[in-house]
């Protein structure tokens, strides 16, 4: 079993203490974006600044803030450029050139060229992380020259660029990188300078980079992120205008158009079981791909999308986007709800009588208990006996990630195809504990690496997504896009994958 990298938590303490609210400052007098300064919240706390160890998933506000990449998504999630200004693939998709932005200068002086991005991108491939996997792909990086870089790959990455934009992309100086100093500090040339003297357990300010190639960009002169994670106290940190924009959950938008604010949807996720323990090495009957089948059969998608979270999800059976290109909403047929049909396969697997399922405890982070409660009640129907396990935060993601759980649910944001399957299918995937793989799926894998971009891959990644349903690697139950809200003077521009800081703009009042 693969031993866990340190993750920053996607889920994190339960509420913010009145004493960090009060001390958010930003919008306190309720004029929202009248102020130069942005407070936006955030779930995630924030852990360090080494870019190694930042999970620029559910920490990409901290991210972005503190730093720059190679490469910008665009809102469609097209990779454009960043600290590169042009990139370009050879015929064989395995060599990529990218031309670098000159003039740009780290907070300690050193100066960008394509000596510091190979060493940074080195430094990270060879360094345990959460998203070090992202590098796996890569066989060397050189620097012909001050202003070019090239990244030479052992076979085709679909997400390299996509990458780029991220963890993968992220600059800074390769001497803070070996002094080991980032953890508090960031050495950046991003379109913020973090504020030591400013920050407080669970805000984070940050001041504009005026030397920023890009700071008309960022309207805000000021920023703050503060962590919340308690949907309720977030709701409330709204209306009394403490916090400018924050993603809430899909049951809070009803009292948040009402209370008049903007709502924004962006990027979303799916929510639903993680079967883990493919191959049955803790928990048996996982490893027998019937018991899986029963388990997406006794799901009822059309309770969590029509009664629990009404107007704010969509009923799913699959990791990937809806309405994406890799989404097929014939898959969702297979898995109608049919309790008979998941009895009689419980049984021909040997396990007519069930089983019991201990899974960690996420009904504080969702918003609902009601999650539990249909779930427990949904498979106890086909005897799987559900035993919640509260999990200090602190150690939430850990316990899922080294196998502690053969089974558990969660939530995954939804980016581009080979992103999504980077994250949960690959045998080095970070929710995939147990390194599960089957030689059917290691062709279906290969093959979308070696097509090109454009119809021939979506089919070979719509391969992919057929077959995981089909073996029922995951029990998906729903899919919910982000809402994002926001006060008067501020708005959020929309994205497909993810949401970027730079989407964050002025508006009208």
């Amino acid at each position: 079993m693969r031993k866990p990298t340190k993750l920053v938590a996607l889920l994190s303490a339960a509420a913010l203490s009145a004493t960090v609210l009060a001390g958010c400052g930003g919008s306190s007098e309720g004029d929202g974006a009248s102020k130069d300064t942005l407070t936006l919240a955030t779930p995630t706390p924030l852990t360090t600044f080494d870019p190694t160890q930042m999970d620029c998933g559910s920490g990409r506000l901290y991210c972005q803030a503190a730093y720059d990449t190679l490469l910008h998504p665009a809102p469609d999630g097209t990779p454009e450029p960043g600290m590169a200004t042009s990139f370009t693939y050879d015929d064989t998709r395995t060599e990529l050139t990218l031309e670098l932005r000159s003039g740009i200068t780290f907070s300690d002086g050193t100066a960008f060229d394509a000596t510091v991005a190979k060493a940074v991108i080195d430094w990270f491939g060879r360094t345990d992380g959460p998203r070090s996997t992202v590098a796996d792909a890569i066989k060397s990086v050189s620097a012909p020259g001050p202003d070019r870089l090239v990244i030479k790959l052992k076979e085709p990455d679909p997400a390299l660029l996509v990458n780029l934009t991220d963890n993968l992309g992220i600059m800074t100086s390769p001497a803070a990188l070996k002094s080991g100093n980032l953890t508090k500090v960031p050495v950046t040339s991003g379109p913020y300078l973090y504020s030591a003297d400013k920050s407080q357990t669970g805000t984070t300010v940050f001041e504009r980079n005026e030397d920023y190639w890009d700071a008309e960009a960022y309207p805000f002169d000021h920023l703050k992120l503060v962590q919340l994670a308690d949907p309720n106290t977030l709701l409330n940190a709204l209306k009394v205008g403490q916090i400018d924009a924050a993603a809430v959950l899909s049951q809070q938008l009803k009292p948040v158009k009402e209370a008049g604010f903007t709502v924004r949807e962006s990027a979303g996720a799916w929510y639903g079981l993680i079967l883990a323990d493919r191959a049955g090495d803790v928990l048996a009957p996982l490893g027998d791909v019937r018991v899986r089948q029963a388990i997406n059969l006794a799901v009822d998608r059309k309770l969590f999308t029509e009664e629990l979270l009404p107007g704010g999800s969509t009923l799913s059976a699959q990791i990937f986007a809806p309405g994406g290109a890799v989404y097929d909403d014939k898959l969702n047929q297979q898995y109608e709800r049919d309790l008979a049909k998941a009895k009689d396969l419980m049984a021909a697997a040997g396990f007519a009588s069930g089983f019991i399922a201990t899974m960690p405890d996420l009904s504080q982070f969702v918003g609902s208990p009601a999650l539990n409660t249909a779930i427990t009640q949904q498979l106890g129907e086909i005897g799987i006996k559900v035993v919640w396990q509260k999990v200090p935060v602190t150690e939430l993601l850990s316990s899922m990630q080294d196998g502690k759980f053969p089974m558990f649910f969660m939530s995954l944001g939804t980016k581009a195809p080979w992103q999504d399957i980077q994250l949960s299918v690959l045998p080095t995937a970070t929710f995939n504990p147990y390194e599960s793989e089957d030689p059917a799926l290691a062709k279906l894998l290969a093959v979308a690496k070696k097509a090109a971009p454009g119809a021939p891959q979506d089919q070979a990644f719509r391969a992919i997504n057929t077959w995981l349903v089909e073996n029922a690697w995951f029990a998906p139950m729903f899919a919910s896009s982000t809402n994002w809200v926001s006060v008067d003077g501020v708005t959020v521009e929309p994205q497909t994958q993810g949401i970027d800081l730079v989407r964050f703009q002025r508006s009208e009042k």
